[in-house]
């Protein structure tokens, strides 16, 4: 999770997917599913809560053919394949809009009184800020 954008799970290859749900829906029925689906979970190196329910689900179905059980784990990776949107928090980059507004107007403000010190203090910290929200922005999004 970022400091402004939210960015989703690590996705998981459309090929692993299937085989995943082909193997819990032929391995169903046997012992704790959520236990199982756990190990295979951790097996994968994915911390993905939609892959472990999907996984979780398919050990608790029993398909009544290997070729059913193959169109099933093909319709649960065609969901996967797709990525959730990424999620813009606005109150965070608000926030950092409003400090930054309010530094450069104290910068103003001292500079106007005459206080060149406190003026040229409040211009490098409005700098600054600008600075660092403009870097974690566009590392952010160079992410997604």
């Amino acid at each position: 999770m970022g400091l402004f954008f939210n960015h989703p799970v690590q996705q998981v290859p459309t090929d692993v997917v299937r085989a995943e749900i082909r193997r819990a829906l032929l391995d169903s029925g046997k012992g704790d599913a959520a236990a199982t689906a756990a190990q295979r979970m951790g097996m994968l190196g994915v911390q993905d809560p939609r892959l472990e329910s999907a996984i979780t689900t398919a050990l608790q179905i029993a398909p009544p053919s290997e070729s059913d059980a193959d169109d099933q784990a093909r319709a649960v990776a065609a969901t996967f394949a797709t990525a959730p949107p990424s999620q813009f928090f606005s109150g965070r980059a608000t926030l950092a809009i409003v400090l930054f507004v309010v530094l450069a107007a104290m910068g103003f403000w001292s500079d106007d009184i005459h206080h060149p010190t406190s003026a040229t203090a409040f211009f490098g910290f409005a700098g600054a800020v600008f600075g660092v929200v403009t870097a974690l922005l566009s590392a952010e999004k160079a992410r997604s």
